[in-house]
This record gives C-alpha cells, sequence and structure tokens, in this order.
C-alpha cells in the first residue's frame, strides 16, 4: 500500500502539520514594513522625491528575523536535500506574494496561512512517498537492519540538510519517537516516509533562522545561521554539506571568509540564476514570452529569444565583465540570435546569442533591450505610459498616485493620420490625467522611436515621431540614448537601484543594511556582483539587534 493510501492510519500528521505551520504565521519578519522606495506619491516639485532609501554613513544590523523560506528555496532545499529522487515527486507550491519591488523573497509577506500549509503538506506526502519507495537506495541499513538505529542513521544524513544544522537531542527524540509509532502501525519503508513528512512539516525545514544567541548586548547568528544565509542569498538554496561541515567547524567569521564563499557561490549555475532572478524580477522583462503584438507578424516566433537576448545581455555585462550601473544602461552592445537580428533590422551575429554592437540608430542598455520594450508596450502599439511609469518607479523609486477609477479611454490609433504621442497628450496633458501623467509620460516620450516590440522607426506611419522627454525635477533629454545616458549620472537613480539591489539581497527592506561599500558602487567604481558579495561582510549577515 503506498504512503498516500495509508493516510487514514497515520493522517493526524496533517492535520497536526498545519496546525504547526499555521500557528507561526505572523512570526516571520521583523516590525515589517513596505513602503520602501517610493515616496507617498505625488509630483515632480518635491513631493515625491524618490530615490529608495538614503545611503547611512555606517551599516548597522537589523532586527531578529524568522522568515519562511520562498518557494523557489523550499523547492530547491528539498531537491538537494534527496537527489536520489529527482523527478519523482512533485511540489503542490503556489507562488509567493511580491514585495513593492516586485520581489518574491520580501520576509514580511513570507507567511504560512492554512493554504500554504495544505500547499506544504501535499508537497511533503510526495516526497515522502518518493522516499519510501526508493528507502533501500537512500539508506543501504534499510535492506540488512530496518530499525531505529537505521533511522536515527536517516535522520543525521537528511534531516541535517533539511534542518541546515545537526539534529539536537531533543530533535531526534521527537522523531525518533514519531517513527516508533509509525512503525508499530505499518512497515519500515512507509515508517521513513513518515519520518520524511514530519521532517519536511517541521517549522526548522520551512522556516530561515537569523535570531541568532544573545551575548555582549547582542545576537550573534550561530554558524549554521550564517551558512544557511550565505546558501540562499547567493546560491539560490540551502547549504551544501561542504558549507555545512564549515560550519560545524566555526569557519564562517571572518569578513574575508564571508566574502569569498559568496562570490564562490555566486559563480556557480545556480548562484547566477538567482542572480538573473533579480533583474527579471525588477525588470519583468520575462514577461514577453507570454505577450501577443497584433500588427506585427512574425512577433510569436522570436519573442522567446527576445527574453534569451536580455539574460545574455545581463550575462555578458554584469558577470563576465563585471559591469555596474553605467555599464548596464549605457552598453552599446546587444546578444540577439541570428532570427532576432533580422527582426531588429541589425547586422547578424556570428553565431545565436553573440555580442554585437547595435547601430546607431538602436539604443544603448537595458532600456533599449527589445524584451523590456515589448513588455512595456500595449498590444497594438508603443506605450510613453508604461515605459515612462518602469523609469519612474524601477530606476527612480518614484511613486504614482493612485490610478482614479474614472480614467477615460485613448483614442484608437490612427496610422499616418495621429501620432501615438498626440493621441496620448490629447487625453493624459488635460483634465485630472494630468496631475498624474505629467511625472512619467514625459519620461516614455523618449522612446518613441521604438515601436512595441523595440524596432526603431524613423517615424510613424510617415508622420514626424518627437522623442523629445523630460524626468521631471531633474533633466531634459532626447530620445533614448540620451536619456540612458543622463540616467546613469542621476544619483537619484543610483541611490534607488542600490537600495533595490540590498532589499533583494537581504529579503527585507530595513534602512542601513547594506552601505559600506555602497557609495562604491553608485558612483561606478565597483559592479553588481562585486557589490552584492560585499554584503557578506556586512554587521547584519553575522549579527542583529538584541531586541
Amino acid at each position: 500500500m503506498s504512503l498516500l493510501r495509508r493516510f487514514g492510519v497515520l493522517g493526524k500528521l496533517g492535520v497536526a502539520a498545519s496546525l504547526w505551520l499555521t500557528a507561526l504565521a505572523g512570526c516571520s519578519t521583523e516590525a515589517g514594513r513596505d513602503d520602501i522606495g517610493g515616496g507617498s506619491g505625488g509630483g515632480p516639485d518635491g513631493e515625491n522625491p524618490g530615490g529608495g532609501e538614503a545611503v547611512c554613513a555606517s551599516s548597522q544590523p537589523g532586527d531578529p528575523l524568522l522568515r519562511r523560506l520562498t518557494v523557489r528555496e523550499f523547492e530547491a532545499t528539498l531537491a538537494e536535500a534527496f537527489p536520489e529522487v529527482a523527478g519523482s515527486w512533485t511540489s503542490s507550491l503556489s507562488s509567493d506574494p511580491i514585495s513593492h519591488y516586485g520581489y518574491d523573497n520580501a520576509a514580511e509577506r513570507l507567511l504560512v496561512s492554512k493554504q500554504k500549509a495544505r500547499e506544504i503538506d501535499g508537497t511533503a506526502a510526495s516526497l515522502a512517498s518518493a522516499v519510501s519507495d526508493a528507502v533501500t537506495q537512500l539508506l543501504p541499513c534499510a535492506a540488512s537492519s530496518p530499525d531505529r538505529a537505521c533511522a536515527e542513521a536517516f535522520l543525521d544524513k537528511y534531516g541535517k540538510r533539511l534542518f541546515r544544522r545537526p539534529l539536537q537531542a531533543t530533535d531526534k527524540g521527537k522523531l525518533l519517537g514519531f517513527f516508533d509509532e509509525a512503525l508499530a502501525k505499518t512497515d519500515f519503508a512507509e515508517a521513513i516516509g513518515w519520518l520524511t513528512r514530519a521532517l519536511v512539516h517541521s517549522p526548522h525545514t520551512v522556516y530561515r533562522s537569523e535570531i541568532g544567541v544573545l551575548a555582549d548586548g547582542e545576537r550573534k547568528l550561530t554558524q549554521h545561521e550564517v551558512a544557511s544565509a550565505l546558501a540562499y542569498t547567493f546560491g539560490g538554496g540551502p547549504p551544501s554539506d561542504a558549507l555545512l561541515a564549515r560550519a560545524d567547524a566555526g569557519e564562517l567569521s571572518s569578513p574575508e571568509v564571508l566574502v569569498q564563499v559568496a562570490r564562490d557561490l555566486i559563480a556557480t549555475p545556480k548562484g547566477r540564476e538567482n542572480l538573473h532572478h533579480l533583474f527579471g524580477s525588477w525588470l519583468g522583462y520575462s514577461r514577453v514570452t507570454s505577450l501577443t503584438k497584433t500588427n506585427v507578424p512574425g512577433f510569436d516566433a522570436v519573442r522567446a529569444d527576445m527574453r534569451e537576448e536580455t539574460r545574455r545581455f545581463i550575462e555578458l555585462v554584469v558577470f563576465d565583465n563585471g559591469g555596474g550601473l553605467v555599464e548596464l544602461l549605457t552598453s552599446p552592445v546587444t546578444t540577439p540570435s541570428q532570427a532576432l537580428a533580422q527582426f531588429y533590422g541589425f547586422p547578424a551575429p556570428s553565431a545565436d546569442f553573440q555580442s554585437i554592437e547595435r547601430p546607431e540608430t538602436g539604443g544603448i542598455g537595458i532600456l533599449a533591450q527589445g524584451s523590456v520594450l515589448a513588455t512595456m508596450a500595449s498590444p497594438d502599439g508603443s506605450s510613453p505610459t508604461k515605459r515612462g511609469l518602469l523609469v519612474m518607479e524601477n530606476f527612480l523609486c518614484r511613486t504614482p498616485p493612485e490610478v482614479p477609477a474614472d480614467v477615460p479611454l485613448l483614442p484608437e490609433p490612427q496610422v499616418g493620420q495621429v501620432t501615438t504621442r498626440q493621441r496620448y497628450e490629447e487625453v493624459h496633458s488635460v483634465g485630472g490625467c494630468k496631475n498624474c501623467h505629467r511625472m512619467f509620460d514625459p519620461i516614455g516620450f523618449g522612446f518613441e522611436h521604438f515601436d512595441e516590440v523595440g524596432r526603431y522607426r524613423a517615424d510613424e506611419g510617415g508622420l514626424t515621431i518627437d522623442a523629445s522627454g523630460e524626468v521631471p525635477g531633474s533633466f531634459t533629454f532626447s530620445g533614448q540614448r540620451e536619456l540612458a545616458e543622463l540616467l546613469a549620472l542621476e544619483e537619484e537613480m543610483q541611490t534607488c537601484v542600490s537600495a533595490r539591489v540590498k532589499a533583494y539581497a537581504f529579503g527585507t527592506e530595513g534602512a542601513c543594511l547594506g552601505e559600506t561599500q555602497r557609495v562604491a558602487f553608485m558612483n561606478g567604481a565597483i559592479g553588481f556582483v562585486d557589490y552584492i558579495a560585499s554584503l557578506a561582510a556586512e554587521p547584519h549577515f553575522v549579527r542583529r539587534k538584541p531586541q
């Protein structure tokens, strides 16, 4: 009989686990706030300065934190704990809530609702069934001596991976007691399955502890808490056996060691993917693969290539060349497939996704990427509003007011008669719309030489394009290239993006957590990878306030 069909015999675990997990809802965060980075809305005349968190004079430790693993982290934890059963179990977990910055790892939002507890239970049941079926592969002693000692060996190996620390005597006592109860009602393989399910349900698996031990007036994170923070922050998954061994030996203390471990983790494929998740969440470019453009034949055939082009561009600029904000915004190269280069009207690369110089009219940097421009557009035309909002919110951390209920509809496109800019100005520069749209439409007008899929157009249906624009309260410009060049020099942008980067790395929006190298990152002395790795040396990475 399968493990799942035995739920009636030992089904009290699912109920108990649900209560256990939901009882901890609300315990996964410091005193939360979700208003970072955007101000409270308003116009360009000082009422919405933007810029994200101001730079602090020095870095400080934050509050103690108990956070639920994100869905990505939880699934990676189970997969890396039990590589022997890869592909034999399925996750029931739905996506995580999104923060003000668009991230899915904000600690204050990672609670365990009743629904999430049921999803964890379903995932645990599937994994437990796979472990039960493969028990002799995972646990050789199961074939020769399937007893309590063999179950303890299982806990020593797999329990440590799931808890990210050695199990304490109290942990083992409770879990082995549960195993004894299960074994009295079923066979050894099924009992190990139930033990697996208990381990997965445990708050020690579901939550990351960053609480530490109170000593000398502050909380010092344990070596195993530091190992988990390093692994999830820079590697996108749980600590390896090797990293846990370094924690066992007390080797994760000096800032130099922590930064080197961070660099090593970032350099792995999973570490790179973890940082790609930052850029994807920040810029939203991956959504291009689900878009439809009604007036652009051939778009469906290249939209996946657009996503890959941007990934390769980030790989080149950020990872391979160690670039920072200036390089991301103003790099003159891109990395299209041959088909996509033809679609854009660019010279073909020597092979798919190889670097090429952009034509003079092809824009520069991340804001000229087809995936970004197509995502921030309408199905039937460009959108100065969406493109302006992207810059305003994601690069300047200015927050627009709430959208009113009575927004008037834009007129339908009239190709060859009215430009997109004229259509938008007709509605958005008058009446109640003006107060909001004056904050971001003037930024978006600078992209008007690029159509709804990011291709350059010299005119719009024979009509002259006006691509002049303004970042209200900051500077005027003409076209996307000049916008990117001037934006790269803006302290407001540097402050905003650096705040976004450290909020992603720390998974919390507390101020003054990552200041030591922040100014160096802002002024271009170091790039994204160097700044993110430097955060491992910050006080917050090893200490917490005593509260």
